[in-house]
């Protein structure tokens, strides 16, 4: 695992009608046109019903990461059909959600959200977890995510996510998987 990007073919240029229909300011920043041209390309394999992918975006807070990936799983969400599961599907912020299974709660949804059509993971590695409680059920949950649509956002470089657990690291970086690393400041740092 070489590096915080997936080694991809080189990608189109940032569409400017797509730049605004995810609302996000790329400000001439290399790192935020990379995040926003990534974000294009796993759209635009979703509408195209290509392969299943992920898409990773992990890095600082502030650079929009949970931004995009909010606009991308609506998009996704709406598309997909939802018509043999029980519970709601929600965008998943890990921490909270780690709090619920360690309850004892969301057992079973914990279980459709393996075969949901999209899921969208909100902060994975945020979560305190001295026991691997937390890293396990990612493990798990990624395990049963390979081939599906997933999107991932995360404060953790690749090296923090490889610190939880290598298989977490190596899914996400896997082709055709997106992995973006965003190597810039918080936007209300500028």
């Amino acid at each position: 695992m070489r590096g915080l990007t997936t080694p991809t073919p080189p990608l189109t240029v940032l569409e400017p009608k797509f730049a605004e229909w995810l609302g996000f300011q790329t400000l001439d920043d290399p790192e935020l046109i990379k995040t926003a041209t990534s974000c294009q390309e796993w759209a635009t394999a979703f509408k195209s019903k290509a392969a299943p992918r992920w898409l990773s975006l992990i890095g600082v807070s502030g650079t929009g990461k949970t931004h995009c990936a909010k606009k991308l799983w609506a998009y996704a969400k709406a598309a997909s059909d939802w018509s043999s599961y029980s519970y709601f599907p929600k965008m998943i912020f890990w921490p909270d959600f780690i709090q619920l299974l360690r309850a004892g709660d969301s057992f079973e949804m914990r279980q459709e959200m393996k075969r949901w059509p999209v899921l969208f993971l909100d902060d994975i590695g945020a979560e305190r977890d001295p026991s691997g409680f937390a890293a396990e059920e990612l493990n798990t949950l990624l395990g049963c995510r390979v081939d599906k649509w997933t999107i991932i956002t995360s404060n953790k470089d690749m090296s923090g996510l490889k610190a939880i657990d290598s298989r977490i690291a190596s899914r996400i970086v896997r082709l055709p998987n997106i992995c973006v690393g965003i190597n810039t400041k918080d936007f209300h740092e500028r």
